[in-house]
């Protein structure tokens, strides 16, 4: 999860590559993870892609995950469910049809609190689409001058469709809202959006690019 210099919480996708020096015999692979989401409230899953993975001259034959908890995986993509809550180190671990091997090492974070908090929220079919309603709460200590709601719709296959956001006016601290975001997409429809994500963004009152 990563933070814009006002503050920023996201459910989002990360990328990492590590190069890894050229071994006897050959260059190594570059291992490459994508995941989604990278942070969020326990417990959490994530899907994790490393077919960027390349390696000069030759393929790729072994893909091995390690989430960190003592689970492992093996294939280009995996997912998996953390319950735990803290900052999980996956290793991806990519090996060559020489025998080299290229690693990559990923933060997920699970059940961080952040200043604009989603205390609960929901969804609903509604006639013409779909609603997501919900609270929030500033947990800061610092007047959010404003704060930015957001829920992503995905397909059955977790591919990403829509994003829709709410825009929250001052938010003293201990302060909550309500916010409602609605889309046309509906669950049971093709094209629709049965999975769904939600992430926030805050500038505070006291930052040099608030209003």
């Amino acid at each position: 999860m990563r933070h814009r210099i006002f503050g920023f919480c996201l459910l989002g996708l990360l990328a990492a590559l590590v190069g890894c020096a050229p071994q006897p015999g050959g260059e190594a692979p570059a291992a490459v993870v994508t995941y989604s989401p990278v942070q969020g409230e326990a417990p959490l899953e994530v899907r994790f892609d490393a077919t960027l993975s390349t390696v000069p001259g030759g393929t790729i034959v072994e893909y091995r995950w390690d989430f960190g908890d003592g689970a492992v995986a093996s294939g280009p993509v995996a997912s998996h469910w953390f319950r735990e809550e803290k900052t999980h180190l996956v290793t991806l671990t990519v090996t060559s049809d020489r025998g080299r091997m290229g690693r990559a090492q990923v933060p997920v974070i699970v059940g961080v609190s952040y200043p604009l908090d989603v205390i609960e929220w929901g969804v609903e079919d509604i006639y013409f689409g779909t609603k997501v309603t919900g609270r929030v709460r500033n947990i800061g200590d610092r007047r959010i001058n404003e704060g930015r709601v957001a829920v992503r719709f995905y397909d059955k296959d977790w591919n990403l469709v829509r994003e829709r956001s709410k825009i929250l006016g001052d938010l003293a601290p201990g302060q909550e809202q309500i916010f409602e975001i609605t889309t046309d997409l509906r669950p049971v429809e093709i094209g629709g959006a049965p999975n769904h994500s939600i992430y926030t963004e805050v500038i505070h009152s006291d930052h040099p690019l608030s209003p």
